[in-house]
């Protein structure tokens, strides 16, 4: 799908400005689901769930670039850029891999317990610390970046995921699926805070810290519910379309862009409104997506087409088509006679002057 120029009046000249337009769709390989982003490497990185691996994406010539394998399904992955190491959590294997972002090549493997089912990952780069949601066990493992040890674990509760941070406030909040509820816990103690109902099915979390504004997408209503970071007030409720499992937010704060699942379209929502003012239409069941800060282009993982979208300009909606007309239509109808097929007497459009009537053509043979 490629948005059309729509023509804007500016003085005596005429500027053109484009609308979103997806300029790419390369194959990543079978199920991607979670993605990471180095702007100033130009690179991607695509946690392939039906491959376990990991693929590194060119950003400008949006191909593969390398492949490094992981545990059993790989569900997020998080770029830690100090230490330019990546994080999987791999769902089935009950590991977090970890691999070089510039190569590929596997640092550690780190055990987060049996029959865990990790998730989610959540990353403080201020304290340096990874976290991962264990949906089976209901519990949140923090990992040392540098170090690469288990810190401790956090009580979360059943279907534990997704995991946005505050940095600013060092605190986390944990979706958890099955319970219905956030886990608002401090990444620096490791104690659970509070709990926050959230109704069915909250399937991703995401912080925006310029809006002060925490993102809970639920994937059974499908809506996104907004609370405040500062007091953790609920501030309202937003329909997307269908099934919506992924978010993220413009490097600004001014865009949230939301993951229909169900639809295979992104929802971008106005933060300073509260509103979804366009869709962008992706692969199959987009999973989560990404912003490149420095091309402004928007990355989305295929998990139904196995392919990485990108997307310019995410924040303008596509330019209406306007429907091809002859150059006929709006002018007066030319006179013209032709003989009656059944009695050969001649008829002009004159007679149908000021009425309304259909022409059939036809061929005879």
């Amino acid at each position: 799908m490629t948005g059309n120029p729509s023509p804007r009046p500016n003085g005596p000249a005429c500027r053109i400005e484009w609308a979103h337009t997806v300029l790419a769709e390369p194959r990543v390989g079978p199920g991607p689901e979670g993605i990471a982003v180095d702007s100033a490497a130009r690179r991607a990185y695509v946690a392939c769930s039906r491959d376990n691996a990991v693929v590194a994406v060119d950003l400008d010539r949006h191909v593969p670039v390398w492949r490094a394998d992981t545990g059993r399904e790989p569900i997020p992955v998080v770029l830690d850029l100090p230490s330019r190491r990546l994080f999987t959590a791999d769902a089935r294997s009950d590991t977090v891999t970890v691999l070089d972002a510039d190569s590929g090549a596997r640092i550690a493997r780190l055990h987060v317990g049996q029959g865990a089912y990790p998730a989610g990952l959540g990353h403080d780069p201020e304290r340096r610390r990874i976290f991962c949601g264990n949906t089976a066990a209901g519990t949140i493992t923090a990992i040392d970046a540098d170090r690469l040890v288990l810190l401790g674990t956090v009580p979360a509760e059943l279907g534990a995921g997704s995991i946005a941070v505050d940095a600013e406030r060092g605190r986390g909040y944990c979706a958890n699926f099955m319970a219905a509820s956030l886990t608002v816990f401090d990444t620096r103690t490791l104690l659970p805070l509070r709990r926050i109902d959230v109704g069915e099915g909250p399937c991703k979390t995401v912080a925006n810290p310029a809006a002060d504004e925490l993102y809970v997408a639920g994937s059974l209503h499908s809506t996104v519910q907004r609370f405040s970071l500062a007091t953790g007030h609920f501030l309202g409720e937003l329909r997307v379309e269908q099934a919506p499992v992924g978010m993220c937010v413009a490097p600004r704060g001014e865009w949230l862009y939301v993951c229909n699942r169900g639809a295979g379209t992104v929802s971008a929502v106005d933060v300073s409104r509260g509103t979804e003012t366009h869709r962008i239409t992706v692969g199959n069941g987009p999973g989560d997506c990404q912003i490149d800060p420095a091309s402004g282009r928007l990355l989305v993982s295929n998990a139904g087409s196995g392919t990485l979208t990108f997307a310019d300009k995410p924040w303008l909606p596509a330019a209406a088509e306007r429907p091809q007309t002859h150059p006929a239509v709006g002018k007066a109808l030319p006179g013209f006679a032709l003989p009656d097929a059944r009695t050969g007497e001649v008829r002009t459009t004159r007679e149908w002057a000021e009425k309304r009537y259909v022409i059939n053509f036809f061929a005879s043979w």
